[in-house]
């Protein structure tokens, strides 16, 4: 981010309350730009809005209510953000659950599919008039490299594909099927918006923020420093975890570029199932399934 001044651009984000949604939030806006956070504890936002004010007198923040759980709550805050005729320069999709204590959400869809998946996805088709209206726009949506270890195998019929991708029944598989099943519709997703919306100035990004155990594991014991040092080598502070999300977010070497999927920073397909995620039929068929479902729920 040094050097990169955002003056002027606003920035939508979802889950900013915990993890690398926090350090997103604070580098947009402590580089000037007006950082819409999109979240279900209000509470908890307003806090991290005035520590950011608090560093940074100047930061222009605002809170909307959506509760990803709750496709209803999520209709009411594209509604209420429409409304108040802000525009949207960066979408970023960055909320999400794993390993859920409910396996369903409150409208009845298996939890993993519901958070990450659905309720993004009507964030999309609901902001995206206003998004198309500030090109080069930018949506980033944080998938992960789970996304390789779906189960779906390849050979299976789109229809079969599409029935696992998007479960009914959230007892069929374990949890983090469902978790790596909903991080390739997020890529699927992220694919089908550049194939789509290239042509109308939006640049798509699907982006691994890579894991980020380091801050949290062994905290305030003894075992801090060693177990620190142990894991570091594999695993990502929180400012780092989140780099990868603000280059795609902000950076204007890529203000071109779009479609692809990122890992620290690199446009890096080497972890990712190429064969399913780059399926076009597969990205129209979860997208026409996605709208079904919404039709039917909202």
């Amino acid at each position: 981010m040094k050097g990169i001044d955002l003056s002027g651009k606003t920035c939508v984000v979802t889950g900013t309350t915990s993890g690398i949604g926090v350090e997103t939030a604070r580098s947009l806006a402590l580089k000037g730009a007006h950082v819409v956070m999109l979240n279900r504890n209000v509470a908890e936002s307003e806090k991290l809005k005035n520590k950011i004010i608090e560093e940074y007198g100047d930061a222009k923040i605002d809170v909307v209510e959506c509760d990803l759980n709750s496709l209803k709550s999520t209709s009411k805050a594209a509604d209420e953000y429409i409304a108040k005729e802000w525009p949207i320069h960066c979408l970023i999709l960055n909320a999400g659950v794993c390993g859920t204590a409910s396996s369903k959400t409150s409208d009845g869809f298996e939890s993993h599919f519901g958070v990450n998946h659905l309720a993004h996805y009507l964030l999309i088709r609901k902001l995206l008039p206003v998004i198309r209206k500030t090109p080069p726009a930018r949506i980033v949506i944080l998938s992960s490299t789970a996304n390789q270890r779906t189960g779906v195998d390849p050979s299976l019929s789109k229809d079969e594909k599409l029935k696992l991708l998007c479960p009914e029944n959230p007892s069929e598989a374990n949890w983090y099927r469902f978790y790596a099943r909903s991080k390739m519709c997020n890529t699927l997703t992220s694919f089908k918006l550049h194939r789509d919306e290239y042509s109308n100035g939006i640049r798509t990004y699907s982006v691994h923020p890579g894991a980020l155990i380091r801050t949290s594991i062994f905290r305030d014991s003894w075992l801090a420093t060693i177990g620190s040092i142990l894991i570091s080598p594999f695993t990502k502070s929180i400012s780092q975890g989140a780099a990868t999300t603000l280059y795609c977010a902000a950076h204007p070497e890529l203000g071109d570029v779009s479609g692809k999927h990122w890992d620290s920073c690199w446009d890096d397909e080497t972890k990712l199932d190429k064969v399913l995620a780059r399926d076009e039929e597969l990205q129209d068929a979860l997208w026409n399934h996605s709208e079904k479902l919404l039709e039917e729920y909202l």
